[in-house]
């Protein structure tokens, strides 16, 4: 009992305010302590499933991993997935206590998330979706060391060395062999910034005998870029993200999403029916920058232009595992989602 225990307020759900006047008699009757009873809204979040019976069908019937399934808003699961506890009281504070029933959207609590990883994540280079692409005139067996800043928005994280060789790998979404309208990174004949290293411009492709699908982009660097900058002062308009073939390592990513296709899972009891099956999607030819061949468990990152990532509690030396906790903001990807087939509106 609360008042036997010498609490002075006890903070609950809308739910307990009918059993108030009883509570009180009953406190009154014993002469005891009278415990102060605050309640409040719940909080409902979209996309969440807040019911403790529900959750544990879940994990029992084997739906998610367990009671720290990084798509569950179970505190563990939210630990595994990489939120960390500021972005949750930051989350909290912002709602505020309320007497009425209310929603509070998802996107909210992610964009909390994200403002705080903002700040203390350490920046990496990571390609999720690898495509070959060789810097023909780049020296063979040269490898340079790139100066790569840490973290922008902390001037004490300094900076790191990046490995840079002839060989490298990109994401595909930053090549189209026939750019559409807008498509300012890289397509043959255009020139491109390579994030923290040397301005390159696509000469040719190289295809699959079978499928015809491209395998290898091929390009030309600038030796005067080395850093980014021309020394004639000529402009590209887009930088993309990059790591050495010969020095990357190999990683298992997984990309989380809402676990439920509908706002309200709470609803019903048929769960199975508004499972998202697209919830989990496992990459395992992801390639990585070299520092983070020895990330530990639980350590935040911000993967350059794709988003913030915490190695998994599966991660260990030799076996990289990282989970998604939020993705950045991408324009060109809500075009290409958004736009009419043929047609690319501006961001």
């Amino acid at each position: 009992n609360d008042s036997m225990e010498g609490i002075t307020h006890s903070l609950c759900s809308q739910e307990y305010i009918i059993h108030r006047p009883l509570y009180e008699w009953f406190l009154e009757q014993l002469g005891e302590f009278k415990t102060r009873q605050i309640e409040f809204s719940r909080l409902n979040l979209t996309y969440a499933m807040m019911s403790k019976r529900k959750l544990r069908k879940l994990v029992e019937t084997g739906i998610v991993s367990g009671w720290d399934d990084p798509r569950l808003t179970t505190l563990r699961g939210l630990r595994r997935r990489g939120v960390t506890p500021e972005a949750i009281r930051t989350f909290i504070t912002a709602v505020g206590e309320t007497n009425n029933d209310s929603w509070v959207d998802m996107a909210q609590l992610e964009a909390c998330i994200r403002d705080d990883l903002n700040k203390c994540s350490p920046r990496r280079l990571a390609v999720l979706h690898p495509l070959k692409l060789v810097i023909d005139n780049y020296p063979d067996g040269l490898a340079e060391e790139m100066s790569a800043i840490n973290n922008p928005e902390d001037d004490t994280a300094g900076t790191r060395k990046v490995p840079f060789s002839k060989v490298l790998y990109i994401e595909q979404d930053d090549f189209r062999e026939t750019p559409p309208p807008k498509y300012f990174r890289l397509f043959p004949g255009n020139e491109v910034r390579l994030r923290y290293a040397y301005l390159i411009k696509c000469t040719s492709v190289t295809r699959d005998p079978v499928n015809g699908a491209v395998t290898e982009v091929h390009c030309t660097y600038d030796p005067a870029t080395r850093g980014g900058d021309a020394p004639d002062g000529r402009k590209v308009k887009s930088t993309i993200h990059w790591v050495s073939a010969q020095h990357a390592v190999k990683a298992e990513i997984r990309l989380y999403d809402r676990l439920f296709t509908i706002e309200n899972p709470d609803v019903g009891d048929d769960i199975n029916s508004i499972i998202n099956p697209n919830s989990l999607e496992t990459l395992t030819e992801s390639f990585l920058e070299s520092s983070l061949a020895e990330a530990k468990p639980g350590e935040k990152f911000q993967f350059e232009r794709t988003g913030y990532f915490c190695a998994d509690l599966d991660s260990a030396s030799g076996k990289l595992v990282f989970n998604r906790t939020v993705t950045l903001k991408d324009s060109w990807a809500k075009i290409e989602k958004y736009s009419k087939p043929g047609q690319v509106s501006a961001p």
